[in-house]
């Protein structure tokens, strides 16, 4: 990773009047940086070197972020650079690589808590054990908050020979042990394709159901707190285009968990000289765990002008438009992420308003680094249990 992309100057605003936002946008990617606030928590490396993590909230559409330090390390010793693996509730899971990377071993996995000001309970760092796996994508691991026992688990599902096989990987921070076992898909699904995880939800419920995502095809399912050595498949709705798109399904998908559904969300964009200028439309799906068919939700058309507003500069309508993030605390809000500008410092990110088909807000992310068409935020929840004070 270039050291100037992890040492660029923080994106960081003036913070928001009011209560902090239901959820936030939150770039991946963290910087090296020796600023704190509320939120630093602290812990040590399998290395024993101190390190420190801290979060910078900001209302979307604008972009937050997070930073680590280490007064024991340079930062060329970071290797690849902090990444955000998943978040869920107050919990968030991270990897710090050592440099040169190797493999998953060579890392160190935290799960970062908020704290909670209420009851005088400061944000804490856990370094967890190495994950069993040498290797394995940023895109397999899943966070289970179980807040009646006051612990978690960590759960990362990796492909294994044999049809329709998988290793399942659960670590207890109750026991603070990793442990695994081969699960399945039942007889009738075993000839799937393997599924290709594009983000991992929560679903949560009585069986702590995680659910890992193929933006592609659909969602394998595993009831974390259920006996079972059983996976479960829901196929995505039929795609609004069925020639299958040729570039990473998230540059047009997203799917997310809220208000007790499974919510789906895909763009279709068009060219110049096809159904409309440079504009484009979406659907929303959603269902909940236990129902056998999705519903729609809203449709948005955006192909004319109707979505303009008089005071914004961005339009909507653009060929460049994608990687959407659908809202975790407000069901009728997408963000889109314009890349006309990529590669560049700049991404500009504009909040619509399912519901009403308007632009709900507009923001520059300077990131202060260049940055890729690949790249994108994760919609997180732990904006509501970050301290401010």
């Amino acid at each position: 990773m270039n050291l100037q992309f992890l040492t660029a100057p923080l994106p960081i605003h003036p913070g928001d009047p009011g209560p902090p936002p239901g959820s936030i946008l939150l770039d991946v990617s963290g910087y090296i940086n020796d600023c704190t606030n509320a939120t630093t928590a602290e812990s040590f490396t399998k290395a024993g070197k101190r390190i420190k993590v801290t979060f910078w909230a900001a209302r979307p559409p604008r972009g937050s972020c997070f930073t680590v330090h280490s007064p024991d390390l340079d930062p060329s010793e970071f290797g690849a650079g902090p990444k955000i693996l998943t978040t869920e509730g107050d919990l968030v899971l991270l990897r710090v690589p050592s440099c040169p990377p190797c493999c998953a071993r060579t890392h160190d996995y935290f799960v970062y808590q908020a704290g909670s000001a209420a009851e005088s309970k400061r944000p804490s760092l856990d370094l967890i054990p190495t994950p069993p796996p040498d290797h394995f994508s940023d895109y397999q691991a899943g966070l289970l908050r179980c807040r009646d026992r006051d612990m978690y688990f960590v759960a990362l599902l990796c492909w294994a020979p044999g049809e329709g096989q998988y290793d399942f990987h659960l670590y207890n921070s109750e026991t603070g042990m990793w442990s695994n076992k081969l699960m399945h898909l039942d007889s009738r699904q075993k000839k799937l394709l393997h599924v290709y995880s594009s983000k991992v939800i929560t679903i949560g419920g009585e069986l702590g159901s995680i659910g890992w995502v193929d933006l592609s095809w659909g969602i394998l399912i595993c009831d974390v707190l259920l006996d079972s050595s059983e996976l479960r498949y829901i196929p995505l709705p039929p795609p609004a285009v069925p020639k299958p798109f040729g570039g990473a399904p998230s540059f047009l998908r997203d799917a997310i968990v809220l208000e007790g559904y499974i919510r789906y969300f895909e763009m279709c964009v068009y060219k110049a000289g096809g159904k409309g200028d440079r504009g484009w439309e979406a659907l929303t799906w959603r269902r909940k765990d236990s129902w056998n068919k999705w519903e729609e939700d809203f449709v948005i058309d955006v192909s004319e002008d109707s979505v303009q507003e008089a005071d914004e500069q961005p339009t909507l309508k653009g060929s460049y438009a994608g990687y959407p993030v659908l809202s975790s605390h407000d069901a009728g809000v997408v963000y889109i992420i314009d890349r006309q500008s990529c590669p560049g410092e700049n991404a500009p990110v504009i909040a619509v308003d399912m519901r009403k088909q308007t632009l709900k807000g507009v923001a520059d992310y300077c990131s202060g680094r260049i940055l890729g068409y690949s790249f994108a935020f994760c919609a997180s929840g732990i904006s509501k249990h970050l301290r401010t004070m």
